[in-house]
C-alpha cells in the first residue's frame, strides 16, 4: 500500500521578498517625504530670504527719504526763522515810521479839531501821551475842542487838566479875559476800517467839523 507524499514549499523567500519590497516602499517614501520637506524647507528659506531683502531695501528706502525730510524740515525751519526774523525787523522799521510819522499826523489833527478863538501854544510828547496848553476866548471853546479830540479815533482818554481864568493885554494894551488850559490825550492805534466806511466815516467826521465850528463862529 502507498502512501501519497505532499510536497513541501519554502515561503521563507516569499515573506523576506515581501518584507524587502515592503521596507523599500516605506524607504521611498520616508525618502519622498524628506525630499518634499527639503524642498518645502528650501523654498520657505528661499521665500523668507525675499521677504527680508524687501524689508531691509525698504527700510534703507524710507530711511534715505527720513533723511531728506530732515533735510527739508532744516531748510523750512532755516526759512522760517529767516522769515521770521524779516517780520520782526520790518514790523520793527514801520513802528518807527509810524512813531516819526505820529507828530506831523497830530499836528494835521489839531489843525483841523481846533475850534477859532482857541491858540495852542505848547505840545509835549512821553511815550503815548500827549499834554497840550493853550489860551481860549472861553471856556466853551475849551469844551468844544476837548469834544473834538474825544472823537478822533485814534485819540484816547481825552481830558482837561486845568482851565483858569486870567488877564492878558493884547497890542492895544487892553485887558481881556481869556482862559489859560492844559489837556492831555494818549496815542491809540487806529483800527483800519473798510475803504467805504473809511470814506463815509472821514466825510462825516469832516461835515461834523465843520458843522460845529460854523456854528460856533
Amino acid at each position: 500500500m502507498s502512501i501519497n507524499t505532499i510536497p513541501t514549499v519554502n515561503l521563507l523567500p516569499y515573506h523576506e521578498a515581501r518584507k524587502a519590497a515592503r521596507r523599500k516602499k516605506v524607504y521611498a517614501m520616508l525618502g519622498g517625504a524628506a525630499g518634499a520637506g527639503a524642498l518645502v524647507v528650501l523654498l520657505g528659506g528661499l521665500y523668507i530670504d525675499s521677504r527680508v531683502d524687501a524689508v531691509t531695501g525698504l527700510n534703507q528706502v524710507l530711511s534715505t527719504e527720513n533723511s531728506r525730510l530732515d533735510l527739508q524740515i532744516r531748510e523750512v525751519n532755516t526759512l522760517r526763522k529767516d522769515i521770521d526774523g524779516l517780520l520782526q525787523r520790518q514790523k520793527a522799521i514801520e513802528g518807527l515810521q509810524n512813531e516819526r510819522n505820529r507828530p506831523v499826523q497830530l499836528l494835521e489833527e489839531l489843525v483841523r479839531q481846533v475850534p477859532e478863538g482857541v491858540y495852542l501854544t505848547t505840545l509835549k510828547q512821553a511815550g503815548d501821551a500827549f499834554t497840550v496848553t493853550g489860551i481860549a476866548q472861553s471856556n466853551e471853546r475849551v469844551s468844544e475842542l476837548l469834544r473834538n479830540l474825544s472823537q478822533v479815533s485814534w485819540l484816547d482818554k481825552a481830558e482837561l487838566v486845568e482851565s483858569k481864568a486870567v488877564m492878558m493885554t493884547n497890542n492895544l494894551r487892553e485887558q481881556r479875559r481869556l482862559f489859560d488850559f492844559s489837556m492831555r490825550f494818549s496815542y491809540r492805534a487806529p483800527e483800519v476800517p473798510d475803504d467805504g466806511k473809511k470814506g463815509r466815516a472821514g466825510a462825516a467826521s469832516g461835515a461834523a467839523a465843520q458843522g460845529a465850528r460854523a456854528g460856533k463862529g
